[in-house]
């Protein structure tokens, strides 16, 4: 099979959420002996779509990196931002290649989409790979397209600067003006979230969390028991008054068999 083949192949095998182990094992496997002739998107399709479906290959993955980390310059925004992602999701840690690739992400920030901006700092928080210069540089990007960010990409940005400790005060205040619009369509996972990381910041906005809770006890029968926990965890935090809320968390709390 040829190399654009393999990639075309295994990218739409994850379009179409195909995970047949047997037959993605015999892929790598072909995909293996080809790795030198794979160009930039091949390399970058392929890491999204094991990423995607869950595949792990560490061997596979460490090699295909050593392949790209000499393309790296030859990435363009897309690609970089798919293949960072991809590290994240299998939990493939590679200190040196993620600096390597934020030296080369950085000068392209201005071409990623909101949900590749999202991407990049999701998979520097999951991997705990901190780079305050890049992220205050890509906040700077971020801030202008917050009004096209969905309610996860809102969501998941300020969870990974939480996680990440990365405290901005002019973009979290240009962040919470662009949920204020989302937050009765948020979900129960994208309002703990959001609750937890704006408390882990010790970042107060009273109107905004007060139509936060409004959302929250409309959708509290969707929380799961972390949910409940990091919403918990929040009230407290910023000294929230609500002893109905309360009172509604500890009885959910108790439906999930949390205590």
């Amino acid at each position: 099979m040829e190399t654009r083949a393999l990639g075309n192949t295994l990218w739409a095998v994850s379009k179409l959420d195909v995970n047949d182990p047997a037959f993605l094992g015999a892929l790598i496997t072909e995909a293996r002996s080809k790795l030198s002739s794979f160009s930039t998107l091949d390399l970058a399709n392929t890491a999204y779509a094991l990423a995607k479906l869950g595949y792990k290959n560490t061997a596979f993955m460490r090699e295909l990196l050593n392949k790209a980390e000499g393309k790296l310059p030859s990435f363009n925004a897309q690609d970089l931002a798919n293949v960072l992602w991809a590290i994240a999701k299998v939990g493939h840690r590679d200190e040196l290649f993620v600096s390597l690739l934020l030296g080369e992400a950085k000068s392209q920030l201005s071409s990623f989409t909101a949900q590749a901006l999202t991407n990049a700092v999701w998979a520097l928080a999951t991997l705990g790979h901190k780079d305050a210069v890049f992220v205050s540089a890509l906040l700077v990007v971020a801030e202008p397209k917050l009004p096209s960010f969905n309610n996860q990409d809102l969501a998941s940005m300020v969870w990974a600067l939480a996680t990440l400790g990365h405290m901005d005060t002019t973009f979290m205040r240009a962040l919470v003006v662009a949920a204020t619009l989302n937050i009765p369509s948020f979900n129960a996972q994208d309002l703990a979230n959001t609750a937890w990381a704006l408390a882990t910041l010790h970042y107060h906005d009273a109107a905004f969390m007060s139509a936060l809770l409004v959302a929250a006890k409309t959708n509290l029968s969707g929380f799961n028991l972390s949910a409940v926990t990091q919403m918990s965890f929040a009230i407290k935090k910023l000294n929230i008054k609500d002893a109905g809320f309360e009172r509604a968390l500890a009885a959910r709390r108790a439906q999930l068999g949390g205590g």
